[in-house]
């Protein structure tokens, strides 16, 4: 299908149910998307197929004034609903723009060209389109460098109407947009995405989507679901020719019935949702070793050989870990660079350093010492680097410091390293005084 007759199809599809989008699942789902997404102030946005603005608003509160937040839509129903709601709430809104076009040709929109943006989200949409890897790698190239986009795929039994209705039309030789046969798993998702060149961060389930959960049909239930979804519902106006909707009625019933086992056909209420970066700098880099946190959502990249490993063992490293010490390794702060950050939170137990974790599995990433706004000293936990993936001399136990604050219960190793009471400087200066 050509990128015109798939945006027709889509218009022909969604027009109908603008006006009353916004009092469907959709709302809640918009929320739950945008939950999965670390978005920053001051970013840039980009909501490819943004509908009536559910989760463009959602963006446009969470990256703030500072930032910019652009949607896309081709059904100019749905977006007459979008910037109603900009009119109404102008000065909240006045960083949020809406534009009509095709989403598989960003290049006709005037205001996109030569835009970068740090985040792209493309909320129930990418089942839509007949080459999920292509239209991909043509959002990609609207990424900020390290960028990420965020989007959805349908579980293959989630609307089984809608498989119904795609393989009716695919016999009848006419345009449907609905193309989810590829979208099996969770790693179909993933592999569309990395196909498309991008750096996979993170697939999940989001379960009970428009909440029912699960539930079953019965074959006999097909006909009521072609009377629904076709004389009454979404997908009228693709079948509106008598003829056509004639047979129509017949191969719809006769897939229905192929989708049946012992006798029900099954609905889940599930979708899978990717995140993927940009992934053409990170590739280029001279990578010496990576690493993140446990569920992925945290990864970072360092180009420096580290220093050697620093066992901490002060009371706050214990309690951040749920351990004896936390060892580190020092990197120059310039060669870090956070490759993903979809879940990353920060922690600041004094005004000296900044710590950093997971706010998603818990998991410590890194400490920094900050002096005069700059940072002095970086450090990485050595329990989140990648360490089948390091390069060069793999680093040693150099130390182990605040031992005076050890825990009772731990029993330090005999690896010959030094262990001082508080660090080596300030040992060296009570020495001293």
């Amino acid at each position: 299908m050509s990128s015109g007759l798939q945006a027709q199809a889509a218009i022909q599809l969604y027009e109908g149910r603008s006006a009353d989008y916004d009092n469907t699942w959709h709302v809640s789902f918009a929320e739950r998307f945008a939950s999965h997404v670390n978005f920053s102030q001051g970013q840039h946005v980009l909501d490819l197929a943004c509908g009536t603005g559910l989760l463009t608003y959602i963006e446009a509160d969470a990256v703030g004034p500072t930032g910019r937040v652009v949607g896309v839509d081709v059904t100019p129903g749905m977006l007459q609903r979008a910037m109603a709601k900009k009119q109404r709430e102008s000065a909240r809104f006045a960083h949020v723009e809406f534009h009509e076009g095709d989403i598989l040709s960003l290049n006709t929109i005037e205001p996109l060209q030569g835009q970068k943006f740090d985040v792209i989200t493309v909320a129930s949409a990418l089942v839509l389109f007949p080459d999920p890897v292509a239209a991909i790698r043509h959002w990609a190239g609207y990424l900020n460098p390290g960028g990420i986009v965020a989007m959805d795929s349908t579980h293959p039994k989630n609307l089984v109407a809608g498989i119904v209705l795609e393989r009716t039309a695919k016999r009848l030789g006419m345009e449907m947009p609905y193309h989810r046969e590829w979208s099996k798993s969770e790693q179909s998702l993933r592999d569309v995405m990395t196909a498309a060149g991008l750096d996979v961060v993170q697939v999940v389930t989001i379960e009970n989507q428009s909440g029912y959960g699960k539930r079953e049909y019965d074959v006999s239930d097909g006909i009521m679901q072609f009377i629904s979804n076709v004389i009454t519902g979404m997908a009228q106006t693709i079948f509106a020719d008598s003829e056509v909707r004639r047979k129509a009625k017949d191969i719809f019933e006769e897939e229905w019935e192929k989708l049946a086992e012992h006798g029900k056909i099954e609905e889940v209420d599930s979708v899978f949702l990717g995140i993927a970066q940009e992934a053409s700098q990170i590739l280029s880099e001279d990578v010496v070793f990576s690493g993140g946190c446990r569920c992925g959502g945290v990864r970072y990249r360092s180009s420096a050989q580290p220093s050697p490993i620093t066992f901490c063992h002060c009371r706050a490293c214990q309690q951040v870990s749920g351990s004896g010490s936390l060892p580190f390794i020092e990197i120059p702060t310039e060669s870090l660079r956070m490759t993903s950050t979809i879940t990353l939170k920060s922690l600041w137990l004094s005004e000296k350093a900044e710590r950093t974790f997971c706010g998603s599995c818990g998991a410590p990433i890194t400490m920094k010492y900050i002096s005069d706004g700059k940072v002095t000293e970086c450090y990485v936990t050595m329990g989140s680097v990648d360490t089948e993936k390091f390069k060069g001399e793999f680093p040693k136990i150099e130390q182990h410091i605040y031992v005076k604050e050890k825990a009772l219960w731990e029993v330090l190793p005999d690896d010959g390293a030094p262990r001082y009471e508080v660090t080596r400087e300030d040992d060296m200066r009570a020495q001293s005084a």
